[in-house]
């Protein structure tokens, strides 16, 4: 879809629904908490009715009348990663979890899907969005501070990031400007990003916290933070997040954003990555670099974990390896028709062997996605198998270029 029919469907605003994902291992079920129109829409205004097939969910908005798909796009959510836990076969939870697309003009049919395979997707939910109904929410978000780091062109050109500061007080806050500048410094060190400079820009959003620091469970150390992001989440104890997704949409309202990452005040080890919310990274811990890159692969080009355990990990359940993963940089070898088959040199074998001959080549190396065996990834070596990789390789650039495109042109 061009840009007119943008304005035949849209307006510049935005609109959020929040909601929650139940249930355990085996179930999963949606219900509605709010909907809100926030004040920017900074995302893509082209591709509507296309997306990249990314995603272990996806939401559609129909034309109320035509049922035409006027927008559509996939995301992630720590709850699909909990349900393959061994907490989530005996017990139930809630997870609180949220989207955004641009404010319809007229009556829309919000869906909500669950991936089933490959390219099958399973009806979660069904919602008719009147935006005229008086019980959306249309209060301006709670004012912070924000900066501007770098700015190179208009929203709807751009990749606009929001950079959330986590555990920062309100005398921090000069600290928390100055890691907001070295991340958005890392981030161009590395390829693609570097070479579209010209159209990411970035946004430190101030947000102060009553404690400095975050929360580290394992250490029995709790902090009051802004958006009570922890350590330890499903017990890994280096795995960063946070479960509080309306607090960080109502900060990320304060700017136009493609994508949000939250900037934790902390020298402990660790991070997180969802695709299509957040990315999460310690400021002060000495591998930060490598790490901030790697978590924003995860949450902006849906990229998967490429390093792989021995033995079991709580992660290690996430993937079926009699199906094909929806993540770019790894396959089962299920669809390996669809990832990438076709920039193999001819004379490399499949699977590829970890030999000397093969270790700077695109290949199809086993081990990847917590799995050591029947999953495989594209490289050797990877920023997105370990810090000490300089670079993504050529299948994870490609990936991140794609999305830039997508999300620009």
């Amino acid at each position: 879809m061009n840009a007119q029919q943008f304005n035949d469907y849209f307006t510049d605003k935005a609109c959020r629904v929040d909601f929650h994902f139940c249930g355990n291992a085996h179930q999963t079920a949606v219900f509605l908490d709010n909907v809100k129109q926030e004040p920017f829409w900074g995302g893509r205004r082209n591709h509507l009715g296309n997306d990249l097939n990314l995603g272990d969910y996806r939401f559609r908005l129909l034309d109320s009348l035509s049922h035409t798909v006027i927008y559509i796009d996939g995301f992630d959510a720590l709850y699909r990663e909990w349900q393959s836990t061994p907490e989530a076969s005996i017990t139930r939870k809630s997870f609180e979890q949220s989207l955004q697309f641009p404010f319809p003009q007229k009556e829309a049919i919000l869906l909500i899907e669950k991936r089933v395979n490959y390219d099958q997707w399973q009806e979660l939910f069904r919602f008719a969005l009147n935006p005229e109904d008086k019980l959306i929410e249309r209060r301006m978000p709670h004012q912070v501070p924000v900066k501007t780091i770098c700015k190179s062109v208009a929203p709807e050109h751009a990749i606009d990031i929001a950079v959330i500061a986590e555990g920062y007080t309100a005398g921090e806050q000069d600290k928390f400007y100055r890691d907001a500048q070295r991340l958005a410094d890392n981030l161009f060190t590395h390829q693609p990003f570097a070479s579209y400079k010209n159209r990411i820009n970035i946004y430190a959003i101030a947000a102060p916290s009553e404690d400095s620091g975050v929360s580290i469970p394992q250490d029995s150390v709790w902090k009051n933070t802004a958006v009570g992001s922890h350590f330890y989440t499903f017990y890994e104890p280096r795995y960063l997040t946070t479960l509080n997704t309306k607090k960080v949409r109502d900060l990320a309202a304060l700017v136009p954003y493609d994508a949000i990452y939250i900037l934790a005040n902390t020298a402990t080890y660790g991070g997180g990555g969802i695709y299509n919310f957040y990315a999460l990274t310690a400021a002060d811990n000495k591998l930060s670099t490598p790490v901030t890159v790697h978590e924003f692969g995860h949450s902006f080009a849906g990229l998967a974990d490429e390093y792989f355990y021995e033995k079991q990990d709580v992660l290690s359940a996430i993937y079926d390896i009699k199906q094909e993963p929806w993540e770019p940089n790894i396959t089962s070898l299920v669809y390996f028709d669809q990832k990438w088959k076709a920039i193999l040199s001819k004379d490399t074998p499949v699977p590829t062997p970890p030999t000397d001959q093969y270790k700077t080549s695109t290949g199809v190396f086993e081990g990847g996605g917590y799995l050591a065996k029947g999953m495989y990834r594209s490289s050797f070596d990877c920023r997105m198998r370990t810090n000490t990789a300089p670079a993504f390789c050529p299948v994870c650039r490609q990936a991140v270029e794609r999305m830039i495109k997508f999300l620009t042109e």
